[in-house]
């Protein structure tokens, strides 16, 4: 029995929750290899892989995002977790690259030189927001024998951050508390500061010995240390990572504990 809908189906736009959607980082992967690897077809993996058929010459390479794993919480304020995410990359190729008897380089690169050239695209391929690109896993998938092609597949991991979708927090809620013993001494102090970043890339906390530092923007963006920015926890500096998401001047809040014992300027 076929369902009628009440009116037409128009389509619709989706608008992924975070820049880093799972579409957004595919086709990154994608378009790398379309840069560094000419001699093949490089395209998403197909809808109806049963309906896909090679017309190439040589061979393909299809990209498929098999998975996702998550870390503990970063933060317990804001959902935030360390996210490992899984693409495969399916070679299908005509040949091996060599004949019986004949030299190991054929005419054409064949599904060894394939998985070579891919392999050396994508590790350390680095996509905004994202850790370096690395190989997990490569594999013999199948000899098609009626479609007179051999299949490989060599898989890749991408680590990011997945964070809570929240609307923007009208700040300030919270600026800073400390909690004391029985005796009033200070046990641990926590604030919430609003800064931001000079023109060289740095901003100065006015505390030292910081700890579980988290940086985010009027947004709600958190961004990634190691990546986005690097922490000197002894004087309280966050300094701007090159090729991070973060630029010079940028307004942020950065959440930490501190040692108010260490006051800096």
């Amino acid at each position: 029995m076929a369902v009628v809908l009440d009116t037409p189906w128009t389509g619709q736009t989706f608008t992924p929750p975070t820049p880093l959607d799972i579409a957004t980082i595919e086709s990154a992967i994608v378009a790398q290899l379309q840069t560094s690897i000419n001699a093949i077809e490089i395209v998403h993996f197909p809808d109806r892989p049963e309906a896909y058929r090679l017309t190439h010459r040589i061979g393909a390479a299809l990209v498929s995002y098999r998975g996702s794993s998550y870390g503990g919480l970063i933060d317990s304020a804001v959902v935030a977790q360390a996210r490992t995410l899984e693409f495969e990359v399916r070679v299908i190729t005509r040949d091996l690259g060599w004949a019986y008897g004949g030299s190991a380089s054929g005419v054409s690169p064949g599904a060894y030189a394939l998985l070579e050239a891919i392999r050396a695209a994508l590790t350390g391929f680095q996509i905004p927001g994202c850790r370096k690109m690395y190989p997990l896993k490569e594999r013999f998938v199948e000899r098609d024998a009626q479609g007179g092609v051999w299949i490989y597949a060599i898989g890749f991991a991408v680590e990011t951050v997945a964070i809570e979708v929240t609307p923007p927090v009208d700040f300030p809620l919270f600026v800073n508390g400390i909690a004391q013993d029985s005796a009033g001494d200070v046990v641990a102090a926590v604030g919430a500061f609003q800064e931001s970043f000079s023109t060289q890339g740095t901003l100065q906390l006015p505390y030292g010995n910081i700890t579980n530092v988290s940086v985010t923007d009027a947004s709600g963006r958190l961004y990634i240390l190691g990546i986005d920015y690097s922490v000197d926890p002894a004087i309280g500096l966050l300094s701007l990572k090159p090729g991070g998401a973060l630029a010079p001047g940028a307004s942020v809040t950065v959440a930490c504990g501190y040692d108010p014992s260490v006051v800096i300027g």
